[in-house]
């Protein structure tokens, strides 16, 4: 399953939303935990988010914040399987983005 989300966030990370809402159409069957259904929830979110933006990139992403939100979620206490598989979608999404803005070495 985090490989399936992995490719997800590829094709989003790519702006390729048609692919990206297939793998999402086609994995939403599959998802058995909560934590799963986390992960699915961030990454549908990611794509709602790009769909609507301009040039199908997300305009105001900051992965800086998005990373130190997502690790407030997983530290907390109230935080849930749920809650866990979102945050480490995001943080994923995050690391993926960074990596494709840093020049190449």
């Amino acid at each position: 399953m985090q490989a399936s989300i992995a490719s997800i966030l590829d094709s989003l990370k790519r702006s390729d939303l048609e692919e990206a809402k297939r793998k999402i159409q086609a994995l939403t069957p599959e998802v058995r935990t909560e934590r799963e259904r986390g992960g699915l929830l961030a990454a549908t979110g990611i794509y709602a988010s790009m769909s609507r933006a301009k040039e199908g990139t997300m305009q105001t992403w900051d992965s800086a914040r998005i990373e130190r939100a997502a690790k407030s979620i997983t530290v907390s206490q109230m935080s849930d399987e749920f809650d866990i598989g979102y945050a480490e979608t995001l943080l994923n999404y995050s690391k993926l983005t960074l990596s494709s803005q840093q020049p190449a070495g």
